[in-house]
């Protein structure tokens, strides 16, 4: 690519030498035919007439072609790359011919007994030799061509006459020879050189202009990022706060409906699902863009990831009215299957989503060695205008109003980003009114038969254990310290809190041998990580337990940090359920 790009680069200097070849012809060609004139004139009585009407005649013709080529060429108007070679031979050819006939002076009109020729040979050939430096060294083969057969017949004449007059005469000729080309490559070098600057500041500029462009794209982007992630969490904050105002004065009342405080809970609960689905996107798009995901590939049958989304989606679609189709695949692949199932999860919700009616479908085909994995709707359909825009943060077609029903519009960027992780490719086709088209390609392994004992792979997960635990949770919070020790004691956990990595380990000092696990927090104060407090405990314990790690840090250093921790991370606000499977997998 790098070769290519330097040929490429070289092809266009050695085409703007060439223009130049060309734009500087006219003067050198009107100085042709003055100097044929006037040696014509000084030489009419001194020489043959007839060879010297014959010499000027057809000097003044290929004058005349030489003309007529640069005008035709200069009215072509721009030229190609690949025109270059042609139209450098063609002026090298003549600039050739044309230094013959100027070389033929040297021996047509030899005089070596006629002081006027002589001196005007010598004159005529070195100023044509001398004059067209500076107009034909921007391409130097052009120079080399003229140059040579304009000197030299009249050097060879003059050793061959043998004189000492024109013995020197010659060994000046060719000492002035040498001296134009030198001067000449000097030229064509500078010349080559300063071409080469002005296209490396033109690109240089070029890029300057775009990456000014994509950083107020990112700029704005960003902007626009942040105002529709803060619409989308001001909406459930503003939510929550009603609620706990309700709360207050429902406490306040005479007497207290139990119905009433359900329906808040209810309501807060949803409020809360509403902001930790939002955070949670926001999460995995950080993690996304920090690059501290690993990839773990691995062999499977797409067939289980199509069982698992139908399993997933049914009720969904059911609820609308849609028939959710998987067609039956044979095909295994190797990739993460956990990062292409949230690929496949976020299109068919996307799809059920922006579909009213009809079905949405799900196929897959091969195409070679890669097969495209398909999500075909019925729905709404994207215009021609919009799908650039589709995989960016925040954007939803139709939804203005942001409204969170149609949910956060972070799905297709989180397709996109994921898909360029594992190496697959994310295509559009759409039609408004229509339906959509989104597949994503993946290279395929040949078809495998399917091996039955592992169509349940979840089957060995389902006899976790729920055994009480000794917990020691570190929190410099002391209301999340406080609410997450009342949580976990309600699951019959026995729980020791701690705000300090000090505190923490005086109680592992204390209980050494009672302490089953520790839940710290990441961010703690004066500088201390939840890292600190886990190596802390496991030196003061003088073995190692199972730790957790709970963190709100979207950072890309927080992001790094923890997920090359080697402990189970997991991130604010924390699922119930989930924290609770987490804790119950763990064994002493």
């Amino acid at each position: 690519m790098v070769k290519n790009t330097a040929n490429h680069f070289r092809a266009h200097v050695r085409l703007e030498l060439i223009n130049a070849l060309y734009r500087q012809s006219p003067p050198i060609l009107m100085g042709n035919i003055a100097v044929v004139s006037v040696t014509v004139l000084v030489l009419w009585p001194e020489v043959a007439r007839r060879t010297l009407l014959g010499w000027a005649v057809l000097i003044y013709l290929l004058t005349l072609v030489r003309i007529a080529v640069v005008w035709r060429d200069r009215r072509a108007g721009e030229h190609p790359v690949e025109t270059a070679t042609d139209r450098a031979r063609l002026y090298i050819v003549l600039s050739g011919l044309s230094g013959c006939l100027w070389g033929a002076m040297g021996v047509l009109f030899f005089s070596p007994d006629n002081t006027v020729v002589t001196v005007l040979l010598c004159i005529v050939l070195a100023g044509m030799t001398g004059g067209s430096v500076a107009s034909l060294s921007t391409y130097w083969p052009t120079y080399i061509a003229y140059a040579l057969p304009t000197v030299l017949p009249f050097a060879i004449r003059s050793f061959v006459y043998g004189s000492t007059l024109f013995s020197s005469l010659g060994f000046l000729s060719l000492f002035l020879l040498g001296v134009n080309l030198a001067f000449s490559r000097n030229l064509q070098r500078t010349v080559s050189t300063s071409v080469s600057l002005r296209f490396q500041n033109i690109e240089l500029i070029q890029q300057l202009t775009e990456e000014k462009e994509r950083a107020e794209l990112a700029n704005r982007s960003k902007s626009q990022f942040l105002a529709a992630a803060s619409h989308d969490l001001r909406q459930p904050t503003h939510a929550l706060g009603l609620y706990i105002a309700t709360l207050r004065a429902i406490a306040q009342a005479p007497s207290i409906e139990r119905a009433a405080v359900n329906g808040i809970a209810e309501r807060l609960q949803t409020a809360l699902k509403g902001m930790s689905q939002l955070l949670n996107v926001l999460l995995d798009i950080s993690r996304l863009d920090a690059g501290v995901i690993d990839v773990a590939p691995a062999r499977f049958a797409l067939q289980h990831e199509f069982d698992a989304l139908d399993n997933q989606f049914i009720e969904a679609a059911s609820s609308k009215g849609l028939s959710l189709e998987f067609q039956a695949t044979p095909v295994w692949l190797e990739t993460d299957a956990v990062l292409l199932h949230n690929i496949l999860s976020n299109l068919v919700s996307n799809a059920i989503r922006y579909t009213m009616r009809g079905r949405v479908r799900i196929a897959c085909r091969r195409r070679g060695a890669d097969v495209d994995i398909q999500v075909f709707d019925t729905g709404v359909g994207i215009a021609a205008d919009q799908r650039a825009n589709i995989f960016r943060e925040f954007y939803q077609v139709d939804n203005a109003a942001r409204d969170r029903e149609q949910g956060l519009g972070l799905g297709l960027a989180i397709v996109q980003r994921t898909a360029d992780l594992i190496g697959a490719r994310v295509r559009v086709r759409s039609r408004p009114g229509r339906g959509s088209l989104f597949s994503v390609r993946l290279p395929a392994l040949p078809d495998v038969p399917v091996d039955l004992s592992l169509l349940d792979v979840a089957a060995a997960t389902q006899a976790m254990r729920r055994d009480s635990k000794t917990i020691l949770v570190v929190d410099d919070d002391r209301d999340v310290l406080s609410s997450m020790q009342t949580l976990l004691e309600t699951w019959g956990h026995t729980v020791f809190a701690a705000s300090t990595i000090e505190r923490a380990i005086v109680i592992a000092t204390s209980y050494k041998h009672a302490i089953d696990m520790v839940l710290t927090d990441f961010r703690l104060a004066e500088h201390v990580t939840g890292l600190d407090v886990i190596r802390a405990l496991h030196e003061t314990l003088g073995r190692d337990i199972p730790a957790v790690i709970i963190t709100g840090d979207t950072s890309a250093d927080g992001i790094h940090a923890t997920s090359s921790s080697g402990f189970r991370v997991m991130h604010k606000p924390l699922d119930p359920d989930e924290m609770r499977a987490v804790i119950d997998a763990q064994t002493v």
